[in-house]
């Protein structure tokens, strides 16, 4: 059985800071556009492999109109004086093959990567069981220690990427 959509909502304490997780919606639009524009230079290159400076139309659409099922996401987002504030994202998308789908996880840099990338993790690795989902996998730099670390916490296996040995592909059976 697969779930359509996980309607449910986190709340957790994070370094003093109340982080609410939550499945991304198409109203999300603005503060996904506004967490990518704020992110470094390096993280921007870490999450997309190039210099971007913000999202397309078209990409914030494909980002955050997700079918929670093939694809899915979760945001970290904190209360603002500006209103409800992005500071991290984990997603999946499917793959070729069934059951594999590819993710990708990214946390504003003056926030804390680590606990909030967990929290995040954590939420869409149970998302993606109970849709039938069997492995994550996720392509990175292979000097993204964050990622590297992250993947060292959820045990998952670390390759060379068969055609860039610049790159690391972090693998997560479920």
């Amino acid at each position: 059985m697969t779930e359509q959509l996980v309607s449910d909502h986190k709340h957790v304490n994070i370094g003093g800071l109340e982080i609410t997780i939550r499945p991304i919606t198409p109203e999300d639009k603005e503060i996904e556009a506004s967490f990518v524009h704020n992110l470094s230079l390096q993280t921007k290159y870490e999450r997309f492999f190039e210099g971007i400076k913000d999202l397309s139309p078209s990409m914030l659409t494909v980002l955050c109109n997700i079918d929670y099922v093939n694809t899915m996401a979760y945001v970290a987002t904190i209360d603002s004086p500006d209103g409800e504030k992005e500071v991290g994202v984990c997603r999946y998308a499917a793959d070729k093959k069934p059951g594999e789908c590819e993710m990708a996880i990214t946390v504003a840099d003056d926030y804390p990567y680590e606990d909030i990338a967990i929290v995040l993790l954590n939420a869409l690795v149970k998302h993606a069981r109970s849709n039938n989902v069997k492995k994550l996998f996720s392509t990175d730099l292979s000097t993204n220690y964050r990622m590297h670390k992250l993947a060292e916490h959820f045990g998952m296996t670390a390759k060379i990427h068969p055609e860039d040995g610049t790159l690391t592909v972090y693998t997560l059976l479920l």
